[in-house]
């Protein structure tokens, strides 16, 4: 790994999903945005592969795939030199996701 150059970067994501959006299959909707020090470098919308009963399942989904997401992009950055600020800040609107997935300290 390189030695990081320059300042470091701050990684934001906002995710969102709707629940049965598809009214033919009630697939849901996955969607997020990911901020590089307030400048959006990354955003995705697509139907999500597996049919969910709940709107927390269909929201877990989504935040499980901005996860992933953002993991190959901190490697990424890193491998290019590039010094990354903290944690990567996810925000979400579920808030009996946010309190599943919170990790205490």
């Amino acid at each position: 790994m390189p030695t990081p150059l320059g300042n470091e970067v701050v990684i934001r994501c906002f995710v969102d999903a709707d629940h049965a959006g598809d009214t033919i299959t009630r697939r849901s909707r996955t969607g997020f945005i990911i901020f590089l020090n307030n400048a959006p470098i990354y955003w995705m919308s697509k139907k999500q592969n597996t049919c969910e009963t709940s709107t927390f399942g269909s929201k877990l989904v989504t935040l499980k795939t901005a996860t992933e997401y953002i993991r190959r992009l901190k490697y990424k950055l890193r491998m290019m030199g590039i010094s990354i600020s903290g944690p990567a800040y996810i925000y979400g609107n579920n808030m009996s996701v946010i309190y599943n997935t919170y990790i205490m300290e």
